[in-house]
């Protein structure tokens, strides 16, 4: 479900360096998701929602301390669609992921990118 979409802020010479960076385009946008992974023998499941996303993944906070390199299974609860990801990022309070569709698919979040 898509609740929001923000415009850039930042100064034009920030966004350049930052393009110059990143291998696919980013975009602020809210996408509710539901993470899910397995966890000794388990199937565990928390709520998420971006913060930005592109054709490669995106940046969400998750209800769930998800460590470093963690495979996970994204799942559009609009749409059912399902991907799997990767967790490459982690803020130090854990909540803020960075994660890495293993399949790259700009369609999965269901917005122009």
């Amino acid at each position: 479900m898509l609740s929001g979409t923000f415009r850039n802020t930042a100064s034009p010479a920030l966004q350049e360096r930052w393009a110059r960076l990143r291998s696919h385009k980013r975009i602020f946008s809210k996408v509710k998701l539901v993470v899910e992974w397995d966890e000794d023998s388990a199937e565990q499941r928390a709520n998420a929602v971006t913060v930005d996303v592109s054709h490669s993944g995106c940046m969400a906070v998750v209800g769930a301390p998800l460590p470093l390199h963690r495979r996970v299974r994204l799942v559009h609860p609009v749409t059912g669609r399902k991907a799997e990801a990767e967790v490459v990022w982690r803020d130090h309070e854990a909540w803020d992921v960075g994660l890495e569709l293993v399949k790259p698919d700009a369609s999965f979040w269901g917005l122009n990118l």
